[in-house]
């Protein structure tokens, strides 16, 4: 299982019959940190008419929350949280942030506005896809130590620290899809000789930009 999330904040501006919109997207990983984003965001921002966001946090059965912050409803957080809903990311949170231009904007231009600003904010974000791994520690001895390290240079995904002692211990986070092969190909190769010790913890490892 992969996801992805947001590595560097992003940030856009748009402009539509002198209203601006700066939109922000960005990573989150609790109510509590979006909460004080949208804090600090407000603050900075203090002169702006409407800070709209829309954000989804955690990565399954997501909480997903937005907010309109005065605008008529339905025609900003609704349409942010449909580009966080349809990015395929994890724990972000979009804002847009609103200084009225003194020209009413209708519903529909307030909609396409809003999007447009936060897909904007979306595209100069950088993201990155993380893969689910299980966390070994492979006790290799010496004689073996060039097998077990060819087989675990040579599958995808796979990163590695050593330690160095009376053996090898190698820390090894493997992608959880092909844990159980690479484990069983180490074990055939060093008949057996090799500890295992899994480390029941998940954690996730940075695949690709």
């Amino acid at each position: 299982m992969d996801r992805k999330i947001i590595k560097k904040t992003g940030e856009a501006r748009v402009e539509v019959k002198k209203s601006k919109f700066i939109g922000i997207a960005a990573a989150v990983d609790s109510e509590e940190s979006a909460s004080q984003l949208l804090k600090e965001i407000r603050k900075e921002h203090s002169l702006a008419k409407h800070v709209c966001y829309a954000y989804s946090i955690g990565d399954t059965n997501p909480r997903m929350k937005f907010s309109d912050d005065g605008e008529p409803g339905g025609t900003a957080g609704k349409p942010i949280l449909d580009v966080v809903a349809g990015s395929g990311v994890q724990n972000i949170i979009i804002i847009v942030v609103r200084y009225f231009g003194g020209i009413l904007l209708g519903t529909g231009g307030l909609v396409r506005a809003y999007t447009d600003a936060a897909r904007e904010a979306l595209s100069s974000a950088e993201i990155i896809t993380e893969v689910k791994c299980l966390s070994y520690d492979l006790g290799v001895q010496y004689s073996d130590f060039d097998s077990v390290k060819y087989i675990l240079d040579n599958e995808e995904g796979v990163s590695t620290e050593m330690e160095y002692g009376e053996g090898v211990t190698i820390h090894a986070l493997i992608p959880e899809v092909s844990a159980e092969e690479i484990i069983k190909k180490i074990s055939e190769k060093t008949a057996g000789r090799t500890l295992v010790n899994l480390d029941h913890s998940q954690k996730w490892s940075s695949s690709m930009t």
